[in-house]
């Protein structure tokens, strides 16, 4: 459970000395975590069952990838959107009852979309799954708000380590159930399953999920003064403060980032499940193995491996966060491109359900490595990328902020796939044609975190100099200065 408020005798994981009570801290944070292993799950089967759901809507036909792509970037075209929305009432609502309003509406729309039926089917998913988008943007930036007034900066990766590895789990676990039932014909079952699954997110929140005090981990001075004093961080943004910290360059590379970045990922996403599905004739379900058994040890390692590493690298300096993504992403930007060009074999006529059959084939073993690394891979991006927009915004703004990240992030999400079906539309499916040309278009965002290395440690100083003076303003005001 959250704790609803820190003590100045708190003794956690998050706290700022490390130390062995940090698994206990972190095990304080499982709303957080089955709340987002519950979203995840629910919005998992999406893109891996795209060809099984294209035979729901169009029985008999070829795969549609210019439709699914419509629907696709409908989901996250509106999630985007809300998401801003969401993110900026966290910064002033009760984050508690947000989430459970977004859990319920992403519920909603699973349920209304396992009672869809011809003739209007792909309107009805269109629909359904913008509702799901509606609800699923505001998670995000409400989990980055709560965590960034209740863990501690050092260990920042720690927590969105966890988070991340809880991410992809449930992820993995969610294509797996997904296949199974999609693959056997019970699609609305599989619907009406995933809106049970967020309503008990809805539960979780109200039952166990609290509001920590804002502002308390933001600054070690403030923390002083909130945890000594009935003092509350009541600042808003002003003209001032947006011009001199959500418009510094560090927030604006990494904002446009997000675009170039989420096209490479969701290029590789959309286009890697059809690849093996539609034209190497591998069943949804052995797919969704194939993802467990390579990808649950990339999810480790790379979540929660290099979670500790991370966090101590960030201790002498914050640019060490900065190589790791710019990393990640060229590594990322280099296994797409082997997952497409690796000779797979056409297994048209062989019993794909079978994981033994596939294995008798050294090259899935090759595959599956790909698979390990990239969601390695995926994980460094993700336990490094919020800790740095945390970092570089007020405690005022980490709503917004996550949630203006994710618009621009959502957008580029959005792109890729319609870019990519239109390209293998036009193509002739062309995969690793269509993959090299799409990528292409991500490679900007390299540049874009070299070069806010430049000027990331002004853009920390600034903040830290504003919340300094804060935290002498709120102890003046509680008769505390003689504690600062």
């Amino acid at each position: 459970m959250l704790e609803h408020e820190h003590r100045p005798d708190d003794k956690d994981a998050c706290d700022a000395t490390p130390g062995a009570a940090e698994p206990a801290s972190l095990r304080r944070f499982w709303p957080l975590f089955y709340i987002e292993a519950a979203m995840r799950v629910s919005v998992a089967g999406l893109m891996l069952n795209m060809v099984g759901l294209s035979q729901v809507i169009w029985p008999g036909d070829a795969f549609h990838s210019l439709e699914f792509g419509i629907i696709i970037s409908a989901k996250l075209t509106v999630l985007s959107i809300t998401g801003v929305v969401f993110g900026t009432l966290a910064d002033r609502l009760p984050r508690r009852s947000l989430m459970v309003l977004c859990l319920a509406v992403m519920a909603a729309g699973d349920v209304l979309a396992g009672f869809s039926s011809s003739p209007w089917m792909l309107v009805q998913f269109v629909a359904c799954y913008s509702i799901v988008g509606a609800g699923q943007g505001g998670i995000q930036p409400i989990i980055t708000s709560i965590a960034n007034d209740d863990c501690h900066q050092h260990f920042r990766s720690r927590f969105f380590g966890t988070l991340e590895a809880s991410r992809q789990l449930a992820l993995i676990s969610g294509m797996f159930v997904s296949a199974v039932l999609i693959d056997a014909g019970l699609w609305r079952i599989y619907f009406w399953l995933m809106g049970s699954i967020l309503a008990s997110g809805c539960a979780i929140s109200v039952l166990f999920l609290k509001e920590p005090r804002r502002g308390f981990q933001a600054h070690e001075s403030l923390k002083q003064v909130i945890s000594t004093t009935t003092a509350k961080y009541g600042y808003k943004l002003t003209p001032d403060t947006v011009k001199s910290t959500i418009f510094s360059r560090t927030n604006m590379l990494a904002f446009f980032e997000g675009v170039f970045t989420w096209i490479l990922f969701s290029v590789a996403i959309y286009l890697i499940y059809p690849w093996i599905q539609d034209q190497h004739h591998v069943t949804a379900t052995s797919t969704s193995a194939l993802m467990a058994v390579f990808g649950v040890p990339g999810v480790i390692i790379g979540s929660v491996g290099f979670s500790r590493m991370s966090d101590r690298l960030a201790r002498r300096s914050i640019k060490f966060r900065v190589y790791m993504i710019t990393g990640s992403i060229l590594a990322l930007f280099g296994i797409v491109i082997l997952l497409f060009v690796l000779p797979l074999p056409d297994l048209e006529n062989v019993d794909t359900g079978n994981l033994a059959v596939i294995f008798s084939y050294p090259v899935f073993f090759v595959f599956g490595g790909l698979i390990f690394v990239m969601r390695a891979v995926l994980g460094i991006y993700h336990i490094n990328q919020t800790p740095v927009l945390q970092v570089i915004n007020l405690p005022e703004a980490q709503g917004f902020i996550s949630s203006a990240n994710q618009f621009l992030e959502t957008i580029g999400y959005a792109i890729g796939p319609l870019v990519a079906g239109i390209l293998l539309t036009t193509m002739n499916n062309d995969y690793p044609g269509t993959a090299l040309i799409s990528l292409v278009i991500g490679l900007p965002s390299v540049a874009m975190w070299l070069l806010a290395n430049r000027w990331i440690d002004g853009d920390i100083s600034r903040v830290d100099e504003i919340l300094q003076t804060r935290a002498v303003e709120m102890a003046r005001q509680n008769g505390n200065l003689g504690k600062q």
